[in-house]
């Protein structure tokens, strides 16, 4: 299989987002049969499809200074930047915190996403100050990733703007359906639709529900527990990750 190269990438994915990954891979993507977590990770269902080995993970840089150049400008010019989408920023923090001190001069809306699989030290959390940190979460994960990664998101209030990254679904099972709502009833939430198949083993066992959703150009199967749930392009969405871009910024990034 393909491994990935070591020069960081700025793009921008099919729901409109910019992003800025300091690695390609994630140790979880063995989980659940090589899918990922849940057993729906996109990102590790998009590097197979590729050819890329998503368990092998890659750190990326700025190779050179007009490599730098290209993408400070760059950043410069759209409404927020994140980071973590084909990858988990804590795998290494210190490379992370390192590739953001770069380009933190360029944008100021930096998003991390991340579900702490390491944990950051008192000297890095200092590093955070302006910054926006997703903790992505869900009723499926183990009571342990549960507690630490709650832990995380608290933690990190002091120092950051720390959003709560609730991967949400239409529970049948009462127990996840109390998680789920426990977890939602936090501060600066953001409700993530998860798009499980019909034919994964959650939907087959009467766990999860789901229906067919227009979704972007498409339309795919997905478990909302709220049909109000935002859904959709990233420009539409009213979270934004929790980044507050200019509204010049938004109406470019409208227009593109």
């Amino acid at each position: 299989m393909k491994v990935y190269l070591n020069k960081i990438e700025l793009t921008k994915n099919q729901r409109g987002v910019w992003e800025l990954d300091p690695f390609k891979g994630c140790i979880n993507s063995k989980r659940n049969g090589g899918n990922g977590c849940y057993g729906i990770c996109y990102a590790a269902k998009i590097a197979k499809s590729k050819g890329y080995d998503f368990g092998q993970v890659v750190k990326r840089y700025f190779i050179s200074d007009e490599h730098f150049f290209k993408i400070s400008q760059q950043l410069k010019k759209i409404p927020f930047i994140r980071l973590g989408v084909m990858c988990d920023t804590s795998f290494d923090w210190e490379h992370t915190l390192n590739i953001i001190d770069r380009i933190r001069p360029y944008q100021k809306n930096i998003v991390i996403v991340t579900k702490h699989l390491n944990i950051l030290n008192d000297e890095q959390v200092l590093r955070l100050m302006g910054l926006i940190v997703n903790t992505s979460i869900c009723a499926l994960d183990t009571g342990e990733e549960i507690v630490l990664r709650l832990c995380e998101y608290n933690r990190l209030k002091k120092y950051c703007k720390s959003v709560l990254r609730v991967n949400t679904a239409d529970f049948n099972d009462s127990r996840l359906k109390k998680v789920q709502d426990d977890l939602l009833n936090n501060d600066d939430v953001i409700d993530n639709v998860l798009r499980f198949p019909k034919n994964h083993s959650l939907v087959t066992s009467g766990i999860i529900n789901v229906k067919k959703y227009a979704f972007l150009d498409s339309k795919v199967y997905a478990s909302k527990h709220d049909e109000n749930v935002f859904f959709g392009h990233c420009y539409n969405c009213p979270d934004l990750c929790g980044a507050e871009p200019t509204q010049n910024k938004l109406l470019e990034w409208c227009s593109e």
